[in-house]
């Protein structure tokens, strides 16, 4: 949705002409000054029945109509970590509730000894989960070291994941599968990287066609608006000045972007007018309402959740590098209007 001059004027000479756009053509106004004061944003805590959460999970509509969440957590009496998944009723304007059972993400391959859930797509009648692989590692300064991300087919008959058996991409590249839309014939998967001495976050968008997301040679990589390659290498930023971002198609038409800045506690929104931009400035949709010394992560939208065009439904999870009550770990979404001034 295209609402000022300068915006349709992008627009036609993108569609029209064709002509190159660098891929985040606002980066003077990505991040906007947040208020002194701003309003905390309250919602439900999620997934009580879970021991332990670290994150903010992501979901997808199931062709019955059910949601399908899978977040990295714990439950009473499990043997791995590798994540949950939880299968609840649509629940417009409401927080979801189900059963929770262990994901089956198994190790693939001598290098892998676990995994973690990133975002989840729908294409037909298949929901594709992407992940991350890990292994432990006594030299690293948590003990464990990312090997790479690939993607992982729903199989609703077992109730787990099946991996492709093999990555997709090296731990070295953007972490694609951040976020993940479905547009058209395409998969977009978005990965960032940190920048700014770990300040601020650097993001990129790669593509495959929806029938082959398993096939490392069938994803390409923007080098600027509407424009890919087949070289990894050539990459360019999508968005500078982020934090790790969900990307949403919303009710209302527009592909939108939030995101919380690194060791931050504001939650924040942009607008775009294709997947790889051009984007909107920011706009600020108000803090997490972490305690002092604590911040927050997230800011994953959940439109099959949302009651109408003018609501975003969005988690977070508050994090520190201290210890934090159980109760303070657990995800929390929050139902809260659409910016008028968004674009």
């Amino acid at each position: 949705m295209c609402r000022s001059f300068r915006c349709s004027a992008i627009a036609v000479c993108v569609w029209l002409t064709a002509c190159t756009i660098p891929l985040d053509s606002t980066t003077d106004a990505a991040v906007t000054d947040a208020p002194d004061t701003l309003p905390n944003l309250t919602g439900c805590d999620l997934f009580a029945d879970v021991s332990t959460t670290i994150g903010i999970g992501h979901s997808v509509t199931q062709t019955d109509g059910s949601v399908l969440w899978t977040l990295d957590g714990t439950v009473p009496g499990a043997t791995r970590t590798d994540g949950l998944v939880i299968a609840s009723p649509v629940a417009l304007g409401r927080c979801p509730t189900g059963s929770t059972v262990d994901v089956a993400l198994p190790a693939a391959g001598t290098d892998t000894d676990f995994a973690t859930p990133l975002d989840l797509v729908r294409v037909g009648s298949d929901i594709w989960q992407f992940y991350e692989a890990w292994k432990f590692d006594a030299t690293q300064p948590f003990g464990v070291r990312s090997i790479g991300r690939g993607v992982a087919r729903w199989d609703p008959t077992t109730g787990h994941f099946a991996r492709s058996g093999h990555l997709l991409w090296t731990a070295d590249r953007p972490a694609y599968g951040t976020a993940v839309i479905r547009d058209g014939i395409w998969v977009f998967a978005y990965g960032c990287t940190s920048t700014d001495g770990g300040w601020s976050r650097a993001c990129y968008v790669a593509r495959a066609p929806a029938a082959n997301l398993a096939s490392s040679s069938a994803w390409q990589y923007a080098t600027a608006v509407e424009q890919f390659t087949d070289d990894v290498d050539a990459a360019q930023p999508i968005l500078l000045n982020v934090g790790d971002v969900s990307v949403r198609r919303h009710a209302s038409g527009r592909l939108l972007v939030t995101y919380i800045l690194p060791l931050d506690h504001v939650l924040r929104v942009r607008s775009a007018l294709g997947p790889t931009g051009p984007f909107s400035a920011a706009h600020v949709l108000g803090s997490c309402d972490a305690p002092a010394g604590a911040f927050c992560v997230g800011a994953a939208q959940h439109p099959e959740l949302e009651p109408d065009a003018t609501t975003l439904a969005l988690t977070f999870a508050r994090s520190s590098f201290d210890p934090l009550p159980d109760h303070l770990r657990r995800p929390v979404l929050a139902f809260l209007p659409v910016p008028t001034e968004l674009p």
